[in-house]
Parts: structure tokens; C-alpha cells; sequence
């Protein structure tokens, strides 16, 4: 299991966590056997593997992402758009 954090960086920092298992990502990729699942997984972990790319994918096969907000810094909180990024996080 690999734990993935999204950033939304509207000037303000907000964190979301979302525990990336076998089991999600055989929800998103129905098409690939426990090999695959195990082998794309491994490739998360290493950073070898586009994580918006899985998200994408995700929102693509309607596979709902329920991340967990974790942390705000609302204190810098400005009126505009905001960028996201994703990492995996290290244990």
C-alpha cells in the first residue's frame, strides 16, 4: 500500500490523502491481473509511475478518489485559481 498526498496550492496549502491499494487501483484498471496491479503499484512507491495520470485515469473509468483532508494553512488563504500536485508519501 502506498499513501498518496494531493496539494492544492490556492495560496494556501491544503493536504488530502488517499491510501492507493491493489484493490483501488484494480478498480481503476480492470483490464490488468494481480502482476500488473503489483507491478504498477511498485512503480507508485518508486516514483516511477505519473500519478496524475492515475487520477486521471481514475476520473475516466468513474472511479470515485475520496481523499481525506489532513491539513489547511488558510493563513496566506487569496482570491484565483490554484495549481495541484500530487506526491507519495514516504513512511
Amino acid at each position: 500500500m502506498v499513501t498518496l498526498v494531493k496539494h492544492e496550492w490556492h495560496s494556501v496549502d491544503s493536504q488530502f490523502e488517499i491510501e492507493l491499494d491493489e484493490d483501488l487501483l484494480s478498480e481503476i484498471y480492470p483490464e490488468l491481473d494481480e502482476d500488473e496491479i503489483a507491478a504498477l503499484l511498485e512503480q507508485v512507491e518508486d516514483g516511477e509511475a505519473d500519478i496524475e495520470d492515475i487520477i486521471m485515469d481514475a476520473m475516466n473509468n468513474d472511479v470515485d478518489i475520496e481523499w481525506d483532508r489532513v491539513y489547511d494553512d488558510w493563513w496566506t488563504e487569496r482570491k484565483g485559481g490554484y495549481d495541484v500536485t500530487y506526491e507519495v508519501k514516504s513512511e
